[in-house]
């Protein structure tokens, strides 16, 4: 067996691909519903401008086949055992499966349709509150439940109890942040437009009345002429010093 042919599981790859998938499926089962409804839309009005007695009752009946296959897969959502039992996409097919029959303005409407998506909701609050949050503030501002969920959907592949971290200080980020305020401090201009010493500097430089490279550029002048055009503020005054007799 060559070395390297081994294929290892990648654990963060995995969970990416299934909450993706999550919310492939979620938006997948609010496009089916959408079509559905639609479906049975186009059937009724097929129902009504058919004038022929026996082509209106077998329209009549190919819809109600498709009621009761549709009925099939909604009817799970009533039952609390298999709520607890289903997976996230499992509950979430049977609310889509539920949705085209819970408009009350139509013929061919649920009541038992209703119950079920309802049910089903509260089982994906559990399951992932995060995106039924979502969900139930769009509701509540007026949209309808194919279009919140929709909108609701890419929140799936998030993980359920997503939030925002609360800001957590950092005594070490902040011992940083303020020993370069101190070296911002230090290396600013002074007040005669030159640059301070910084932390690195030294002593000598602080303490003497002209940088190196001023007393470089003087060139054949005296160095006494150079100090003497210094700024008074930079010369610090320091006591005589005695020197021992040779």
């Amino acid at each position: 067996m060559e070395l390297g042919s081994e294929q290892h599981p990648d654990p963060f790859r995995d969970a990416m691909q299934e909450a993706v998938y999550r919310a492939v499926q979620v938006g997948s089962f609010v496009g089916t519903a959408a079509q559905m409804y639609a479906y049975h839309r186009r059937a009724q009005a097929r129902i009504a401008a058919e004038r022929d007695h026996q082509a209106r009752r077998a329209l009549t009946a190919e819809i109600r086949a498709e009621r009761d296959a549709d009925r099939a897969r909604w009817e799970p959502g009533l039952d609390p055992g298999w709520l607890r039992r289903a997976s996230l996409t499992e509950v979430a097919g049977v609310w889509g499966a539920a949705l085209p029959y819970t408009d009350r303005g139509v013929p061919w409407y649920e009541p038992a349709a209703t119950t079920a998506m309802a049910r089903c909701e509260d089982r994906l609050r559990g399951l992932h509150p995060y995106a039924m949050a979502w969900y139930d503030r769009l509701v509540s501002e007026g949209r309808a439940p194919g279009e919140a969920m929709r909108a609701a959907a890419p929140l799936f592949a998030r993980h359920p109890y997503a939030r925002d971290a609360p800001s957590v200080p950092r005594p070490m980020l902040e011992t940083a942040a303020v020993g370069q305020g101190a070296g911002a401090a230090a290396t600013a201009p002074g007040p005669d437009g030159r640059p301070r010493a910084g932390r690195d500097g030294r002593p000598c430089d602080e303490d003497f009345p002209l940088e190196i490279r001023d007393v470089l550029a003087a060139g054949g002048g005296t160095v006494t002429a150079a100090v003497s055009q210094a700024p008074a503020a930079r010369i610090v005054p320091r006591a005589a010093v005695r020197r021992p007799q040779p």
